[in-house]
């Protein structure tokens, strides 16, 4: 059951977030190197990695939180 929650959201948050905010992100912050087609390519590269693991760490933290939420004991 973890697993696939933990499925649902990823696969959620990389559908939903949007790549113009990465990819502002990128271009501000992290310079690339490259002419052309390789520096394309290494643009689209630290979107993906960057996006990939904001939806990793934000589905795991927020499975945490709906697994303490079920949990927690009633008073």
């Amino acid at each position: 059951m973890k697993i696939l929650l933990f499925i649902v959201l990823f696969w959620s948050g990389i559908h939903f977030i949007p790549d113009v905010w990465v990819a502002s992100f990128v271009k501000a912050h992290i310079p690339i190197s490259g002419d052309g087609e390789e520096a394309m390519d290494s643009f689209e590269m630290h979107i993906i990695v960057i996006k990939t693991t904001l939806c990793a760490v934000g589905a795991y933290l927020l499975m945490k939180l709906l697994f303490w939420l079920h949990n927690r004991p009633n008073k």
